[in-house]
């Protein structure tokens, strides 16, 4: 079959919803500037984990698009092209959080950074452009690879539905209590999870009833 390789993009996509939920809920609350340095001197190990977490769920969400389009093969599968290439526009940029993680954790090892150099850096305009157009990308892909999937028909409802609660309450995500912010990243990952496991099903019944 064409799409044997299916299984192996549902896996990617379930193991980099797991590290990426791994990644956030391992990274500590934001705070004040000093309040992160302290966590980072801390635990910064912490970090050192996150960065991986996120590196593989940019390589594991980034693969896992293919699971997306399988499930899409009438309606709303130009839609959901369009919404994958947004998500992997996002998704690369996971990857350059994960490094700008390893250079933030360095820096402030070594004390080449403190409050001041962080509170200039988070209110650089250039900086924080770049970085949003990737937040932008990825929430705006979940939304229409969504959409796509409501189009579609093809998985419960509450998997395109609990993707777009998550894009749209991420702007006020830094407002939520702590508790809550684990709840808005697990929601994610479900979804995602979830996708994975409806197209691997159905993968596997195209496959039974495939002639040999």
């Amino acid at each position: 079959m064409g799409d044997r390789w299916l299984p192996y993009a549902a896996a990617a996509l379930a193991s980099g919803a797991s590290a990426l939920i791994m990644g956030v809920l391992i990274l500590p609350s934001s705070g004040t500037s000093s309040e992160l340095i302290d966590a980072l001197k801390a635990s910064p190990d912490r970090w050192l984990m996150a960065s991986a977490a996120f590196m593989y769920a940019a390589v594991g969400l980034t693969l896992g698009i293919p699971a997306f389009l399988h499930l899409l093969t009438r309606r709303g599968r130009a839609t959901g092209q369009f919404g994958a290439v947004l998500f992997s526009i996002g998704t690369i940029g996971l990857a350059g959080y994960a490094a700008l993680l390893i250079l933030f954790r360095a820096l402030t090892l070594h004390s080449l950074v403190g409050e001041r150099e962080i509170e200039l850096l988070s209110n650089d305009p250039g900086l924080r452009a770049y970085v949003g157009a990737f937040v932008l990308a990825f929430q705006a892909g979940l939304v229409v690879l969504a959409v796509a999937l409501l189009m579609a028909g093809s998985v419960q409802r509450w998997i395109p539905v609990a993707m777009m609660a998550y894009a749209v309450v991420s702007p006020f995500a830094r407002e939520l209590p702590e508790g809550l912010r684990a709840v808005h990243i697990l929601v994610l990952g479900t979804a995602l999870i979830a996708v994975a496991v409806s197209a691997n099903e159905a993968w596997s019944g195209l496959a039974r009833r495939a002639p040999h």
